[in-house]
């Protein structure tokens, strides 16, 4: 293995040992991961599920465009939570789930000291979620922020615990 492959190997262990330590609990701290939002996704073991929708819908080519975005990613859990006869239904309609997606997405880099300064987030599907500031931490669309700022080099992840749907 050359010196190159070897750095980037170990720069995606420290990432994912990182990772893993930022869901240990509520988060507030800051990981610069070094990738764009797309490829630091797909090392945050805990939002794979959101990763593998947002290749498969295609939404991957725009977060790894320049941007910048943010990003609030449902866990595994919170997709797992969804009412199955409504997770079928996203399934089935492919333009319903890129707009689920979206209602995820938001432009600019929003880290969690920022959110303290804004009342509502705006999404690339085009709701407002209202943020929300409780004992637990902080709150977008009624969804808590599990995991906190995640850096990437065109924005920034927050995994929360609910799915985001519009009109909800």
């Amino acid at each position: 293995m050359s010196y190159s492959e070897n750095h980037n190997v170990t720069k995606k262990f420290a990432l994912v040992v990182a990772l893993m330590l930022l869901m240990s609990t509520a988060v507030k701290a800051q990981m610069e991961t070094g990738m764009d939002i797309v490829e630091s996704a797909s090392q945050f073991a805990q939002i794979q599920y959101f990763h593998t929708l947002i290749v498969e819908t295609g939404l991957d080519e725009k977060l790894g465009e320049e941007g910048p975005f943010t990003v609030f990613a449902p866990t595994n859990q919170a997709f797992n939570e969804l009412p199955e006869d409504v997770m079928q239904g996203l399934l089935e309609n492919p333009d319903e789930l890129r707009d689920v997606l979206r209602a995820h997405i938001s432009s600019g880099t929003m880290l969690s000291e920022n959110l303290g300064t804004v009342d509502n987030i705006p999404t690339f599907e085009g709701t407002v979620f209202k943020v929300e500031h409780h004992e637990q931490g902080i709150s977008v669309g009624g969804a808590m922020l599990v995991a906190a700022d995640v850096v990437a080099t065109n924005g920034a992840i927050h995994a929360i615990d609910k799915v985001l749907l519009p009109g909800n």
